[in-house]
């Protein structure tokens, strides 16, 4: 209930009035949100995962309170998100839904809670450069 609670107060403050410098931000986000919760989320997300959900929803609440005191620095992280965010999509249409692939989308997760909200801590540690190492050990 938390969670839904959550979800829909982002969902109203992205339908809100924002900068136009956050467009890019915005658009991320909401991308973020229809990969985290849609229909039929709560059966199809493994338990472990969706038991985070209200701390990746805080996150993007603080990655949006956050933007607009340095939108560049926004666009950075979030470019390295969708690079590995890519990788990991061609990786589960070439391998299927294999445990490593499942477990990479929800450490993607993790890292834009630590790029974006850090102060919420992550479940393990993550970093661009250890996801990327990890892409690599898959090809």
């Amino acid at each position: 209930r938390r969670a839904s609670g959550q979800y829909h107060a982002l969902r109203k403050r992205l339908a809100g009035s924002l900068p136009p410098t956050l467009l890019h931000t915005v658009a991320d986000v909401r991308e973020q949100l229809e990969h985290l919760v849609y229909p039929g989320f709560v059966t199809d997300t493994p338990p472990q995962w969706l038991a985070h959900l209200p701390r990746y929803l805080k996150a993007i609440a603080l990655r949006l309170e956050k933007a607009p005191r340095d939108p560049g620095r926004d666009r950075r992280h979030a470019l390295e998100v969708a690079t590995l965010w890519e990788a990991n999509r061609r990786c589960t249409n070439a391998e299927g839904d294999d445990p490593d692939t499942a477990h990479f989308r929800w450490l993607l997760e993790e890292l834009r809670v630590s790029l974006f909200a850090q102060e919420l801590g992550t479940v393990e540690p993550v970093s661009v450069a250890r996801l990327q190492r990890r892409m690599m050990g898959r090809r």
